[in-house]
């Protein structure tokens, strides 16, 4: 049996890569495994220190295998989307950035997926949309809280009702993508998980950790959830690094300590 999810390293960068092209990147049981096999194996290896997650072919992820889920039983299909669930958790979770790069279109759980990631890049060509309405059912895979967090509660409601599909200009313009490439979606991402690689890796952490504790409090409560992030850098050993950089006026070497 085919590998349905390809996963690799290039120098601190996890790739990882729907490997699906036939089947349009659809989530299936066997991809579903080997995506979160793979997430799991990123969270563990400390060199990492940034995420692109990529589709091979055409399209980034069609959403669910229909065709597989239509033989589920329906406590077949609730299993399935609990594990969707905990799967796209883990990605969201990931302590490190992670990128979504979209050569291709999202649509349902495809999109769903890409909405766990810090970064979302496209393609000018992709197209992305949460069309479950038009099927039937409602996004199950955390669209209707992720989206609206993205992009605010308005949008997201037109776009989930109505089951539109966008493309990456307009994606752009409502702030779901963070930036539409000419060439390749991917390249870019893997340049930006470069630039990412570079700044110190336990800052990253941090950073990404108090955004979202803070995310939703009041401020006084966000402001001390900062200066706690903030109070376990002063230790570190790339903070002493920076500091002795900018005195010799060349770039930090991080080690992550």
């Amino acid at each position: 049996m085919s590998e349905t999810v390809l996963y690799s390293i290039e120098d601190y960068t996890c790739i990882i890569t729907l490997n699906r092209p036939e089947k349009r990147n659809a989530i299936s049981r066997q991809l579903l495994r080997e995506l979160m096999s793979c997430i799991e194996k990123a969270n563990k290896d400390p060199k990492i220190r940034a995420l692109v997650l990529s589709g091979e072919g055409s399209v980034f992820c069609a959403g669910a295998d229909l065709k597989e889920r239509a033989d589920m039983s329906e406590k077949e299909v609730h299993r399935f989307l609990d594990e969707v669930g905990v799967c796209f958790q883990a990605l969201e979770n990931l302590p490190f950035p992670t990128i979504a790069a979209l050569d291709g279109d999202a649509y349902g759980g495809g999109l769903e997926m890409a909405l766990c990631c810090d970064f979302i890049l496209m393609s000018h060509e992709a197209k992305v949309g949460l069309t479950e309405t038009g099927l039937g059912i409602i996004p199950g895979a955390g669209g209707t809280q992720r989206l609206p967090r993205r992009i605010g509660r308005t949008k997201a409601l037109e776009l989930i009702l109505t089951a539109s599909v966008i493309n990456a200009e307009t994606a752009l313009e409502i702030q779901l993508a963070n930036s539409v490439w000419h060439d390749s979606a991917f390249t870019a991402g893997k340049k930006l998980a470069l630039l990412l690689s570079e700044k110190a890796p336990i800052s990253l952490k941090l950073a990404k950790l108090a955004i979202n504790e803070g995310e939703g409090k009041d401020i006084k409560t966000a402001l001390k959830i900062e200066r706690k992030h903030y109070n376990k850098t002063l230790q570190t050993e790339d903070r002493i690094e920076a500091l002795k950089a900018f005195k010799e006026k060349r770039k930090p070497e991080f080690k992550g300590r």
